[in-house]
């Protein structure tokens, strides 16, 4: 509940106190006290601490009430009312002085001194919050190092706070204008700044703008102002010392040129062993393919031409040098393959996933046509992607399907797509062994297998081309499955 309004009266005519104080707890006011000197009425104000105070010019004692009222005005503050038959010039001019909440000659009505009470109060309630949030707002700009001007745009007279003097190495200067200000900024910053702060003043622009400024005898500081122009002609901003921040900020950039020089260097020696290696790989496939083509075609020559002469062991063994040197062909085709698809230029343009699916699902099936297959293609299916490499994933992972579902009676395998979270998930499903979910981090890792060479043949590469060529195009692949129930992997082509 709010309390009521507590009022002190000093009056020294007792009879008029005491009809004024019933007047006030009429009206629904406290009364706590009723004073009839100057030095009683101080006493009851520090001790009582009212709201307001009704004040009589003259009353007993050395002191008359506009010297108590002016001794208010340099304690915490507490509105005075005038209460009084006195109404000559030299007397409301000091009056005047004390800065009243009310002058209200004698005789006055209880409805003029109750709107004049309320008024006061209202006043000085809107008083002690500006003045709470002046300390507030001083406060914050101590605590930022922050410095304040203003700017009298017709006059161009500043004034400015005393951290904004400390700043320009003014000392107390109360008549700057703004020409001093320009004759802060440093010479080489002067015309830049000068041509922003007229750009400001013509067009009513808010600025934000650092400059340098030289002091005799020290080194450049740096300085941020930030103002926006009031009406009546008024430009009010902060200004703060940012030279720390500048030199950190000059730190960092030669330091980043040096990184971004020697990244430039570490680059070009990468790329160039990045060329060796590929002229290198090139050249030993080439090596190599020439021995393993005759290690193969020698051996099949054997055994067709000394079939009956080798017996069973030695066709046996002659049949797994070239099983052997098959296999090592189709590993070097697939290293050259995952080396193409890593350093070939992207060409991107639209896609379209469902009819390459298509085709490799129809060649898969016109391979093995004994095979009973149920393979569903989802229509429509568009990206934004290399033509080329798309196709190498979808062949890579339609192929890795099509062979782990070789032992079940029906080879079901599909591919669809949906939106997750704004971006186009693709996918491959199929009903074949399945894997361990445990061991999916070895999936994409090169030469990684989770299956016996036995059962399922296969370079292992398929998958590490497919994760490198995804992550091309800024998308992610992951697997989903379980043993004997089939995988399910998905990819995205576009982060």
């Amino acid at each position: 509940m709010k309390t009521a309004p507590r009022i002190l009266i000093v009056e020294d005519e007792r009879i008029v106190a005491f009809n004024l104080q019933q007047r006030l707890i009429h009206m629904g006011y406290e009364v706590p006290g009723l004073a009839v000197s100057g030095h009683e009425s101080l006493d009851m104000i520090d001790r009582l601490a009212p709201d307001l105070v009704l004040m009589d010019i003259h009353i007993e004692g050395d002191m008359d009430g506009i010297d108590v009222a002016a001794r208010l005005m340099h304690t915490p503050s507490v509105p005075v009312i005038y209460l009084t038959a006195y109404s000559e010039d030299s007397t409301l001019k000091r009056a005047c002085q004390t800065k009243p909440y009310g002058y209200l000659i004698k005789p006055f009505s209880e409805r003029e001194l109750h709107a004049t009470i309320q008024m006061a109060l209202e006043r000085h309630s809107v008083e002690v919050e500006l003045v709470r949030s002046q300390r507030l707002l001083q406060q914050a700009l101590d605590a930022a190092n922050l410095g304040v001007l203003e700017l009298d745009t017709q006059t161009q007279h500043l004034t400015t706070s005393d951290r904004t003097q400390d700043l320009l190495r003014w000392g107390k200067n109360p008549k700057a204008t703004l020409a001093d200000l320009l004759s802060s900024v440093a010479a080489d910053d002067r015309p830049a700044f000068s041509a922003r702060l007229d750009e400001s003043l013509t067009q009513l622009n808010s600025i934000s703008e650092e400059f340098r400024v030289h002091t005799e005898g020290e080194t450049s500081r740096w300085l941020k102002i930030d103002a926006n122009h009031w009406p009546n002609q008024v430009m009010t901003g902060v200004i703060q010392d940012i030279t720390a921040r500048k030199h950190s900020e000059m730190h960092l950039k030669r330091l980043n040129d040096g990184l971004e020089h020697l990244v430039t260097e570490r680059t070009a020696e990468l790329n160039q062993s990045i060329r060796e290696l590929e002229a290198f790989s090139s050249s030993v496939a080439h090596d190599l393919r020439a021995p393993l083509r005759a290690i193969v075609g020698f051996s099949q020559e054997i055994m067709r031409a000394h079939n009956s002469e080798l017996g069973d062991d030695g066709l046996a063994m002659m049949q797994r040098i070239a099983s052997a040197g098959q296999r090592m062909g189709a590993l070097i085709d697939a290293l050259l393959n995952m080396s193409r698809t890593t350093q070939v230029p992207l060409q991107l343009g639209p896609v379209d996933i469902s009819d390459i699916a298509s085709d490799i699902a129809d060649q898969l099936m016109r391979g093995e046509p004994d095979r009973v297959a149920d393979v569903r293609i989802a229509p429509g299916m568009q990206a934004m992607a290399d033509v080329s490499l798309v196709r190498s994933v979808m062949d890579n992972l339609l192929r890795n399907a099509w062979k782990f579902t070789a032992q079940c009676k029906v080879t079901r395998i599909e591919v669809s797509a949906e939106v997750r979270e704004g971006d186009t998930v693709f996918s491959v499903r199929d009903n074949g062994c399945g894997f361990d979910m445990a061991f999916a981090h070895r999936l994409f890792g090169p030469f990684q297998r989770l299956h016996r060479e036995q059962d399922y043949t296969g370079t292992g590469l398929g998958l590490t081309i497919v994760q490198r060529v995804v992550m091309r195009h800024g998308g992610r692949i992951w697997a989903d499955s379980a043993p004997g129930q089939g995988a399910r992997f998905f990819f995205t082509l576009s982060s």
